[in-house]
C-alpha cells in the first residue's frame, strides 16, 4: 500500500451538517508498521455551525474534551456550541491566528508554522497537557478551518506517534478536499489590512508548507519528541500521549 492509499482510502472525515472538516486522526500506518488507533483524537474546523443532531453525532463517539484552539475575537464571533456543554470539558488555548502574523516577516504559511514552532511552545505545551490528562475516551481538537492551528497539532502528535513525514504531509493537504464547499464563506473573514490575494495565499494548504514546517521541526529540534520535551512536556506525558495513539 503506498503512504497516497493509505491516506485517502481509509474513511476518517466525520460527515456532518455543521462542519466540513473534522477527521478522525486514527487510522494511519506508523514507520514500524503500526496503526494510530481511532476514536482517540479529532481534529475540526469551526464548530459554531454543528447541528444538534451533529453534536450527538460527535459526542456518540466518546468525545469529552474538547480543545477551542482560535482566539478571543472568533470566540467572540462564532461562539463554541460545546463552550456550556456540561458533557464535555471544554478548554481555550488561544494559538497565534495565521491571519494575523506579528513580528518576523511572513511570506508563506511555511514561514509561518516555522515562526509559531519557535514562538508558540508554551502554548503548544499547554495543548500536548491538556490531550495528555483528558479524563475520556476521545479529545477533539480544533480552530477556523482546521488546517493551520489545528494542523500544526496534527502533525506534532502523528510525528510522536512515529507516522511518516509522507503521510503527515498528505493529511494536512486532504484539507484542501474538506474545505472546498465552504471557501468563498473562508474569503469572507480576511482582516482589515490584509489583500485579497495575500489571504488567498493563507487560505491554501500546498503540501510544501508543511513540508517547511517538518523540515523545520527535524533540523532544529530533532522532531517531535525532543520539540515538546524542549518546551516543557514531561515524558510521563509524553508517554501517555503515545500510548493513546499507538497503544493496546
Amino acid at each position: 500500500m503506498t503512504i497516497q492509499q493509505d491516506v485517502s482510502m481509509t474513511p476518517r472525515v466525520v460527515p456532518l451538517e455543521g462542519a466540513f472538516n473534522v477527521r478522525d486522526l486514527g487510522g494511519y500506518r506508523t514507520g514500524d508498521g503500526r496503526i494510530v488507533n481511532r476514536g482517540r483524537f479529532y481534529r475540526g474546523d469551526g464548530l459554531h455551525k454543528l447541528t444538534s443532531q451533529d453534536q450527538k453525532d460527535l459526542l456518540s463517539r466518546d468525545i469529552t474534551t474538547v480543545i477551542d484552539l482560535r482566539n478571543a475575537k472568533e470566540l467572540e464571533t462564532a461562539v463554541n456550541v460545546f463552550a456550556s456543554n456540561s458533557k464535555v470539558s471544554y478548554y481555550n488555548v488561544s494559538l497565534l491566528n495565521p491571519a494575523h502574523p506579528s513580528g518576523t516577516m511572513i511570506n508563506s504559511l511555511g514561514d509561518l508554522y516555522v515562526m509559531m514552532l519557535d514562538t508558540c511552545g508554551p502554548l503548544f505545551r499547554e495543548v500536548m497537557l491538556l490531550m495528555a490528562e483528558s479524563s475520556g475516551e476521545a479529545v477533539l481538537f480544533h480552530c477556523s478551518a482546521g488546517k493551520d492551528r489545528t494542523g500544526m497539532t496534527s502533525a506534532l502528535l502523528l510525528d510522536l506517534a512515529g507516522v511518516p513525514k509522507e503521510t503527515i504531509i498528505e493529511d494536512y493537504a486532504l484539507t484542501s478536499q474538506c474545505l472546498a464547499p465552504i471557501m468563498d464563506e473562508l474569503r469572507l473573514g480576511r482582516p482589515a489590512g490584509i489583500s485579497a490575494e495575500d489571504y488567498e495565499k493563507f487560505l491554501g494548504c500546498d503540501p510544501a508548507h508543511m513540508e517547511r514546517m517538518m523540515s523545520h521541526l527535524y533540523s532544529r529540534y530533532g522532531g517531535a519528541v525532543s520539540y515538546l520535551t524542549s518546551i516543557g512536556v514531561q515524558q510521563e506525558h509524553l508517554d501517555i500521549l503515545k500510548n493513546k495513539m499507538i497503544g493496546t
